[in-house]
């Protein structure tokens, strides 16, 4: 239900630019004149024509060769990504389930927004023991202190990489973060080697995550899943040795159910 203007959020310019994408949906493709907008949403056409230039500019919307308008590509990108998105997480959520009756810990799915290069977390399963972690769906982090992070960037080469930190930088959450750019393309090449990836205490102080990749069918990595709780509840061995088993094996299951097929 789109928000009224007693609502303290309202946003004029916005709900009316959303207005107009509504109206030109209508339309079924056959294109709709500015004109047939503006009597449609009771707007003057000026300011209907004013709002599609910069609809059209993010091409969001089309210009025909009638003059008229029709829905631009950019919807569609934004729908697949929604589709791939949705698709990804019921894929991965009976595996995420397995693993957290396994080890009674918080299991999260992220991936990688590729235009702020900032890590999301796309679904999570709650710790079964009386542990809480601060994440939750929707939460962005740092891909240089997490182990989903580091997963996922192992998919880039070492040249992208330095890019994206030199951009985004590498601050020191704690006492544990990799904050030196060779120290960190070390541990890429670990992860690429192992196939799976570790956060010890690097993010938050008493916090302890392994992680492994998830590819799509172009056998490219597209997210990353992590088994994720408290260091006095995780020892360094037990990441490294039966976690690590059971996040790989669960990424393995999902991959192959996205169409992966190892080279």
């Amino acid at each position: 239900m789109p928000p009224s203007k007693e609502d303290k959020f309202y946003v004029q310019s916005v709900n009316r630019a959303l207005e107009i994408i509504e109206k030109i949906s209508e339309a079924n493709g056959h294109g709709i004149s500015v004109t047939e907008i503006s009597r449609s949403i009771g707007l003057p056409v000026s300011t209907v024509y004013r709002l599609i230039q910069n609809l059209q500019a993010w091409n969001y919307v089309h210009e025909n060769s009638e003059g008229n308008y029709t829905l631009g590509l950019k919807l569609l990108q934004l729908g697949s990504i929604v589709l791939r998105n949705v698709e990804l997480r019921n894929i991965a959520q009976k595996y995420m389930e397995e693993l957290n009756k396994q080890t009674k810990e918080t299991i999260y799915m992220a991936i990688l927004d590729d235009k702020a290069y900032e890590l999301i977390y796309v679904e999570k399963i709650e710790s079964l023991r009386n542990v809480t972690l601060v994440a939750g769906v929707g939460t962005r982090n740092y891909v240089h202190s997490t182990a989903n992070g580091k997963c996922i960037l192992s998919g880039f080469s070492d040249e992208k990489i330095r890019e994206i930190l030199k951009k985004k930088g590498m601050p020191a959450l704690t006492k544990a973060t990799i904050t030196d750019i060779d120290k960190f393309i070390e541990e890429i090449h670990k992860v690429r080697e192992l196939g799976y990836a570790v956060d010890d205490l690097e993010n938050e102080d008493s916090v302890r995550c392994v992680a492994a990749p998830v590819y799509d069918y172009r056998n490219k990595i597209v997210a990353s899943i992590s088994i994720s709780g408290v260091s006095t509840n995780i020892s360094q061995d037990l990441l490294h040795n039966e976690y690590k088993d059971l996040v790989m094996q669960a990424a393995q299951n999902i991959s192959r159910e996205l169409g992966y097929r190892k080279e």
